[in-house]
C-alpha cells in the first residue's frame, strides 16, 4: 500500500469530458468552491468547443486535454493524475448536491471502509427518483451508483483500474472485482449527486446488460447469477420500465420501486 503523502489532499474528484462544455460548466460550478482537503482534476478529451479555453480560465484546477481511447481510458488518466487518498468520479452533466461534499468527507476521515457508496437522485423525463447503494448485491447487477462513489487511491493501485476494453459496464467490472477481493465496502443513504437522465446505459440498455453479464461470467463461477435466463430477465425488466415511463405510467414505476426495488428507490 502506498502511504499518503502529509501535505496531498483527502479525496481527488476527477470530471472526464469531451464537447460539453455547458454540461461541464455545471459539474464543475456543484465542485467549486473546493471544501478543504479537495483537489479537482478534469481529464478532457481535446474537445474544440471551446472547453480548452475556458479551462485554462479556472483557478485552482488541475486540468489535462488530449485525445483518449473513450471513458475508461480517460477515467484511468485521471486517477493516474489523483494526488488524494480517496478518488471520485463526477462526470460532466452530474453535479453534487449542496453540502453533500462536505458530509462525504466526515465519513471518509472515519476510514472504516475502502469503498463509500452514497445514493443518487435521478433527474428522469417524469419526476426525479432517489436511487440507493447496496453492495451485497454486486454479484448480481451494477447495484451502486458511481457518481456517489469513492474510492480508496490504493485500491486501483492494488487491483488496477479500468478495463478500456469495456465500452459501458467499466465501473461495474471494476467494483465487482472489489468486492470479490474482499475490499470494504460502505453504503449511506445520503443523495451526493444530481444525475441526468440518458447517459450511456440509458441510451444502450442492451449493450450495457450485456456487458455486465459477459462480466459476471468472467469473474463469478456458473450458475444463476451468470446465466442467460438471468440477462433476458433484466433486460425485460428494463425495457417494461422505459415503455411504462415512454407512456406516461410513472406512478406504475414509482409503485414497484418503492415496494420491490433493490437497492431500494423512492
Amino acid at each position: 500500500m502506498t502511504a499518503p503523502r502529509a501535505d496531498a489532499p483527502l479525496l481527488t474528484v476527477v470530471t472526464i469530458c469531451r464537447n460539453v462544455l455547458p454540461a461541464l460548466q455545471r459539474t464543475v460550478a456543484s465542485v467549486l468552491p473546493l471544501p478543504e482537503g479537495v483537489e479537482y482534476v478534469i481529464v478532457d478529451g481535446a474537445s474544440t468547443d471551446g472547453t480548452v479555453a475556458w479551462l485554462d480560465g479556472l483557478a485552482g484546477v488541475r486540468t489535462l486535454s488530449e485525445p483518449d481511447r473513450g471513458i475508461s481510458d480517460a477515467m484511468n488518466k485521471g486517477i493516474g493524475l489523483a494526488r488524494g487518498e480517496w478518488v471520485a468520479h463526477l462526470h460532466a452533466d452530474d453535479t453534487y448536491l449542496p453540502g453533500a461534499l462536505a458530509q462525504v468527507l466526515e465519513v471518509l476521515r472515519a476510514g472504516d471502509a475502502d469503498v463509500v457508496c452514497g445514493a443518487i437522485v435521478k433527474t428522469e423525463r417524469q419526476g426525479e427518483v432517489v436511487c440507493l447503494s447496496d453492495p451485497s448485491l454486486l454479484e448480481w447487477d451494477m447495484t451502486i451508483n458511481h457518481p456517489a462513489t469513492f474510492v480508496r487511491r490504493e485500491l486501483f493501485e492494488r487491483l488496477g483500474a479500468f478495463d478500456t476494453t469495456l465500452r459501458n459496464a467499466m465501473d461495474y467490472d471494476f467494483f465487482l472485482r472489489a468486492r470479490i477481493a474482499g475490499a470494504r465496502f460502505r453504503a449511506i443513504e445520503l443523495p451526493v449527486t444530481r444525475m441526468t437522465w440518458g447517459g450511456q446505459s440509458e441510451r444502450s440498455i442492451w449493450k450495457t446488460l450485456h456487458e455486465t453479464h459477459v462480466i459476471r461470467r468472467r469473474h463469478l463461477p456458473p450458475g444463476l447469477r451468470t446465466s442467460v435466463l438471468r440477462l433476458w430477465l433484466l433486460y425485460v425488466k428494463g425495457s417494461i420500465r422505459l415503455a411504462l415511463q415512454n407512456l406516461g405510467l410513472q406512478r406504475v414505476v414509482d409503485l414497484y420501486r418503492r415496494w420491490f426495488a433493490r437497492p431500494r428507490k423512492y
